[in-house]
């Protein structure tokens, strides 16, 4: 346990979790659990189909009732009542996020959607403010070091969003329309239909909202203005099973949109961002023998956006090709792959538009990955590699090891080691003002050690890890990248769900202690500190219930007071959300939400509010 917890800050917070764990063993749940398979079939965790039980990894799984139940939310609001991630938004929806999974940063967690990377090159961020919750139908959510499968990026996790899809033969329309406070109105129509292996799903969306004030008087940034958003979105897909046993398809999702913001540069006539954001993929995969599992997938994504108060208008395009295969081998299995990257950006104010240009304009990046698993009797052990050779940063090798005991029918005790890193992005090595091409990657290690008990839909799990991040890139006090710096973290984070009849109670409660180290260029200088915006404790609670026509539910998510980027203290909160539907008729249903119950005034960024007391209430069609 010393090398989980090394330090009395953390021992003490391992402490004060387990005095929780009564708490929450009695099973208090956010609004998604219920709705969740008993033991969902996941991907994202080994790349490869297996259920959540048999994945030895920290992962959760939204499912489309949980999505469904959030209309009205933004996908950040929900990813936060998923346990072990905190969000930070400079305002409300289509507002700057930041993404925190286990105390990493934003741009040190990936965001898939559909198997395809989406991330901006220059910031290294996915901007998951930008992806439209109507479109999505599943999330996935991976905790802990993932580079050893996904490459540079993954030292927090892996979020995988997963589009609509047919599920099942007939054609079945879907639409939704709801309005709320704030100015919000969101109108949706579809349909999913599958017929003799085809199956076809077509999805467009319009939501708008006239915001909220996002900026504190007092704050740099004010604006005496309202900060709303507005965006509109088309998803796709398209596949077919061959009589053989194989299977090609694609999938598409699209969006663009416009969001009002507050900062000291533009006025408020003038501070509005336009975006854009798409990912495309196709691809097959089938048999060629009968221990033989292989996929062929490429991909575009792109993240593009445009102020109208300054000429800065990147344009991005991240295109990936992979080959992976699953081989019944040895008595186990074999994972064995290979994937290129090639990024570039275009562009006002990045390739031209004056004479402040980025050095560089693209990158590629060629990877090989393989892996093994094997059970023996109540044990599974599982190992992975990867090689990734980046363009003008050079190689690294990643590599994870995972086991795995069931000492009885519903318990499982795990544990997993993990290496991962993180690339220079392209505003960290070619930026035209304080470039620095000699940066070296970050790099980290970490540990987890989960004890898990699942029993039907009820489950018990206290999950530790640990995590270095060493040569960690920060901006010097001429703003210029450095790799001065490393960061651990280290924590507990417990869960629980039981069902009790038509009731689902579930919890999660995260103790965490962060450090960031850094020392100036300069002066040599040595600064410790907590990581900004993230807190030593957090958490969320909730209960829902589904009986007849009515389904409801109730959450509260709570966090500790964290400091911002500049040491500005920002207290703790918690607050209150609730949701409710009525079934009509087979195919109809009334649904409300309300936001803030208690409309308390917090922050998650310095200087700037979130979202007040809000409610939404809609009208749901879907065909049965």
């Amino acid at each position: 346990m010393s090398l989980l917890f090394p330090s009395p800050a953390a021992a003490r917070a391992f402490a004060a979790a387990a005095r929780c764990a009564s708490a929450l063993a009695a099973g208090l749940a956010p609004h998604y659990a219920s709705s969740q398979s008993m033991n969902p079939v996941v991907v994202t965790a080994t790349r490869t189909e297996t259920t959540v039980d048999r994945s030895l990894a920290d992962v959760t799984v939204i499912e489309a009732q949980a999505i469904r139940d959030a209309a009205g939310a933004t996908l950040p609001e929900l990813l936060r009542s998923a346990g072990g991630i905190e969000i930070s938004q400079t305002g409300g929806a289509g507002s700057v996020s930041g993404l925190f999974l286990r105390g990493t940063r934003n741009s040190q967690s990936i965001v898939l959607v559909d198997g395809i990377r989406i991330e901006s090159p220059l910031s290294g961020g996915g901007l998951v403010e930008h992806l439209p919750l109507s479109a999505i139908d599943r999330i996935e959510i991976v905790r802990g070091p993932a580079s050893a499968l996904y490459g540079s990026g993954a030292i927090g996790g892996v979020i995988q969003v997963f589009t609509r899809q047919a599920d099942a033969d007939g054609w079945w329309p879907h639409a939704s329309a709801g309005f709320g406070t704030q100015g919000t109105r969101q109108l949706q129509a579809g349909f999913r239909a599958a017929r003799e292996g085809t199956r076809v799903a077509l999805s467009v969306a319009h939501e708008s909202t006239d915001g909220f004030e996002a900026t504190r008087p007092g704050s740099p940034d004010f604006q005496a203005d309202r900060d709303g958003n507005r965006q509109r979105s088309v998803t796709g897909s398209l596949s077919h099973r061959f009589a053989t046993g194989w299977e090609a398809g694609a999938s598409l999702l699209l969006n663009d949109g416009r969001v009002e913001y507050d900062d000291a540069f533009s006025t408020a006539a003038t501070a509005r961002q336009d975006y854009r954001s798409g990912a495309a993929s196709a691809w097959v995969r089938g048999r060629p023998s009968d221990d033989w599992q292989t996929e062929l997938r490429a991909g575009n994504s792109s993240i593009d956006y445009g102020y109208q108060a300054f000429t800065f208008a990147p344009r991005t395009d991240s295109r990936t090709i992979a080959w992976q295969n699953t081989l019944a081998a040895w008595g186990g299995r074999l994972l064995f792959g290979l994937e290129s990257l090639e990024q570039r950006i275009d562009g006002d104010g990045v390739t031209r538009g004056g004479a402040f240009v980025y050095a560089r304009d693209s990158r590629s990046t060629d990877s090989v990955f393989g892996g093994y698993e094997r059970a023996f009797a109540a044990h599974t052990l599982r190992a992975t590699l990867r090689r990734d050779r980046i363009e003008a940063v050079g190689s690294e090798t990643t590599g994870a090891l995972a086991w795995g005991w069931r000492f009885a029918p519903q318990w499982l005790l795990r544990a997993s080691y993990g290496t991962a890193f993180r690339a220079p992005t392209f505003d960290d090595l070619y930026n035209p003002f304080s470039p620095n091409p000699t940066l070296r990657p970050e790099k980290s290690h970490g540990y987890e050690v989960a004890l898990e008990q699942r029993s039907g839909a009820d489950l018990l799990r206290a999950t530790a890890f640990a995590s270095r991040i060493d040569q960690a890139i920060e901006l010097d006090s001429f703003f210029t990248a450095r790799n001065l710096a490393r960061a651990h973290v280290h924590g507990l984070t417990l869960e629980a769900r039981r069902a009790i009849g038509a009731w689902t109670l579930r919890g999660s409660a995260t103790v965490q202690h962060t450090e960031g180290v850094s020392v100036d260029p300069v002066t040599g200088a040595r600064t410790d500190g907590e990581l900004a915006r993230r807190a030593p404790r957090y958490g969320v609670v909730g209960v829902e219930r589904g009986a007849g026509a009515w389904r409801f539910g109730v959450e509260a998510i709570a966090q500790a007071r964290r400091f911002d980027t500049l040491g500005q203290r920002m207290a703790g909160y918690a607050f209150v959300d609730a949701w409710a539907s009525y079934r009509l008729a087979r195919e109809w249903e009334l649904f409300a939400r309300a936001g803030n119950l208690g409309d308390r005034d917090y922050e998650t960024a310095a200087g700037y509010r979130s979202a007040p007391r809000s409610v939404f209430v809609g009208l749901r069609y879907a065909a049965r």
